[in-house]
């Protein structure tokens, strides 16, 4: 299975969208007040891409300081280097602006790790006798970076940000040491650092010799740094084990009940995955003696009765 860059970035972006702002666009800060800050739900544009539908990356609603005047500041995430983006950014940024009436500045991070060339900041549309149109957006092109620039730069979006900046493959162990030098010294709070922890992760997958001078490089640090970096490796690497039972162990169950019951309906293969390791384990027990979906459909709505019942939210 790939790399869900969309999922990665979008997470990220909005668990560290004021720490991504002061880093990676100061100038907006100088405006934005970061109290008014409220997501935008997505927005689907049809016309962009030939009638199919195709989601904004994020979009988020503040005040100017000191004023009651709204903008919207839209972030777009783009993996591959594609000369149709401008046009269909401008798109995003008009449709966006007649949608919600409102001024719109646009960025856009461009993740791919090449080509190097320096990535243009506008659309513009020309004619011999003149310029119809410019539009101007903000680049953070992150391959045309130097991670060493951001070492001391403690952010919670740098501390992520930095394994996709312009990392040479010997460079990786070192580099995933920084991000989680930083991230010790940040002292997050689980639901902001476990996004970053997650991006890292996915972005300096390390080779087993890479892994031992990874461990060289934690091994280096001052004791007490060294001891809070490893507090936050040994927790996600707790972390990767339990998701990776997880996962197994789902797998192993949606077969055994395909083998009884045949294909299962994307709403019950849905409902199955969001269950806790526990119940994976008792339903795959339960699904050796199965032999209709109608006992299936049993399990799932009597172990949901049972989950809003110990959440105190179930009715009599």
């Amino acid at each position: 299975m790939g790399i869900d860059h969309d999922g990665l970035f979008k997470e990220l972006l909005r668990v560290c969208f004021i720490d991504f702002l002061e880093v990676f666009a100061p100038q907006v800060l100088e405006y934005l007040d970061v109290t008014s800050v409220e997501f935008v739900d997505k927005e689907y544009f049809s016309p962009v891409a030939r009638g199919k539908k195709r989601a904004v990356d994020l979009v988020v609603k503040a005040r100017f300081k000191g004023k009651p005047a709204h903008f919207l500041v839209h972030i777009e995430v783009e993996s591959q280097s594609r000369s149709i983006f401008r046009r269909r950014f401008f798109l995003y940024y008009a449709i966006l602006t007649e949608r919600q009436s409102l001024p719109v500045y646009p960025i856009v991070v461009f993740s791919y790790d090449r080509p190097l060339r320096e990535a243009p900041t506008q659309y513009v549309v020309d004619f011999p006798d003149r310029r119809v149109l410019e539009f101007n957006f903000v680049v953070i092109q992150l391959n045309r970076l130097n991670w060493r620039d951001y070492l001391r730069r403690d952010n919670p979006a740098v501390s992520a940000l930095m394994a996709k900046m312009g990392v040479k493959p010997e460079e990786r162990p070192k580099v995933k040491a920084a991000c989680f030098r930083m991230l010790a010294r940040l002292k997050l709070r689980p639901e902001k650092y476990q996004p970053i922890l997650k991006f890292i992760d996915a972005y300096l997958q390390l080779t087993p010799e890479q892994e031992q001078e990874f461990q060289r490089e934690v091994g280096r640090l001052a004791p007490a740094e060294r001891e809070a970096t490893m507090e936050y490796i040994t927790s996600w690497e707790r972390k990767g084990r339990e998701i990776g039972r997880a996962e197994g162990k789902l797998e192993a169950t949606l077969k055994l009940l395909t083998r009884r019951l045949g294909e299962l309906s994307q709403a019950a293969q849905k409902r199955i995955s969001r269950l806790p390791l526990n119940k994976l384990d008792k339903l795959f027990d339960a699904a050796i003696d199965f032999e209709q979906k109608s006992e299936l459909n049993a399990w799932l709505r009597q172990h949901a009765s049972a989950r809003r019942t110990a959440n105190g939210t179930a009715r009599p």
